[in-house]
């Protein structure tokens, strides 16, 4: 029987309610969490990375230097050299 709108079953589902809600909040507080460290694992990575692509890069730059070089030598003796006799 409801009396001034305070039906027992009413408030039971309320409270059911706010229970289920209160339990989901607490769930979105732990995935948030959890979305939080791996954003901050992530970023280290990717710098971690960019140092890496970085160093790669200068490493990328001397074997060109050098393969130049090469090239160069190479170059020079092939010019140097006379004519054969088959050609």
């Amino acid at each position: 029987m409801a009396t001034n709108g305070h039906d027992p079953d009413r408030l039971d589902r309320l409270e059911g309610l706010v229970e289920v809600l209160f339990n989901r909040h607490l769930e979105f507080e732990e995935e948030h969490k959890r979305l939080l460290t791996a954003q901050v694992v992530f970023a280290d990575r990717m710098n971690r990375l960019d140092q890496r692509m970085d160093r790669m890069a200068e490493f990328q730059k001397h074997s060109d230097e050098r393969l130049d070089a090469l090239i160069a030598i190479v170059d020079e003796i092939v010019r140097k050299r006379p004519p054969s006799a088959d050609a």
